[in-house]
Order: structure tokens, then C-alpha cells, then sequence
């Protein structure tokens, strides 16, 4: 509540968060290179995962140490595959849920072949649902 009572404090803020959409610069992801363009909403929410997925945390002083993950702690290890499908699932979980858009994570399903995993997920954003298809080697 505010101290003045003719300012209405819930409804200023209610205009904050539903006037700022995501923008990302768009990454053909066959190639890996940014083809110039910029996309907003979902597609922005699936740049910044792929993104953020990609960049290992604490690693770069120019990301905030909420950004990035965690998942070369398993790289090289001995662990079951149950253990490592496990940790995945929460690394991947906290990597995701700093950003503001992102609702939920879902579907979550990992096979390992060889020695890489692929990983599967639905995240809920406030623009809709995006499936994530993710791999990673030497796990």
C-alpha cells in the first residue's frame, strides 16, 4: 500500500510486467550463426534457453553468476546414468528458472547413446510452449 492514497501502487506495477517483451537476436540453429534478425516473444524465450544452456556458469565475468549451468561438473565422471539424468534435470531446471518469462519446465526425458545425452523439455513461458531438444557429450 502505498502513502498516498490517491496512487494506485498494484496497478503501476501490473503495467511494468506486462509491457516488456523479450527480444533476442535470431540463431539459425543448423548453422549456429545469427542471421541479423530480431524475434520477439516465444521465439525470444527459445534463444535465451538455447543460450543460456550453452554458457557455463561462473565462467564469464560478463554474465551474472545466475546466469549459465552447471553441467561440466559431470563431464568426465563415473556416474550411473540415472544419476547423471537426475542432475541434468536440475541443473537444467536452475539455468532456466532465473529468467522472468519462464513458468514451468516439463516432459523432461533423457537417452544416453554412447557417450552422449540427449535431452528433451517443454518450457511453459508467459508466450506459450517451447520444446527444447538439447545434447551434450562425454557424459
Amino acid at each position: 500500500m502505498s502513502l498516498f492514497p490517491f496512487i494506485n501502487q498494484e496497478v503501476e506495477e501490473d503495467q511494468v510486467k506486462t509491457s516488456v517483451i523479450p527480444v533476442e537476436y535470431e540463431i539459425d540453429f543448423e548453422t549456429g550463426k545469427l542471421t541479423g534478425r530480431l524475434v520477439k516473444g516465444k521465439d525470444a524465450i527459445r534463444i535465451w534457453v538455447h543460450k543460456a544452456l550453452l554458457t557455463t556458469r561462473y565462467k564469464y565475468i560478463i554474465y551474472s553468476w545466475d546466469y549459465g549451468h552447471e553441467i561440466e561438473e559431470l563431464i568426465g565422471k563415473n556416474y550411473n546414468h540415472d544419476f547423471i539424468s537426475a542432475e541434468i534435470k536440475r541443473f537444467i531446471e536452475e539455468c532456466l528458472s532465473v529468467n522472468p518469462y519462464i513458468l514451468s519446465i516439463d516432459n523432461f526425458s533423457c537417452r544416453f547413446e554412447g557417450k552422449e545425452l540427449f535431452c528433451d523439455f517443454t518450457v511453459h513461458t508467459q508466450f506459450g510452449e517451447v520444446s527444447i531438444n538439447e545434447s551434450y557429450t562425454n557424459l
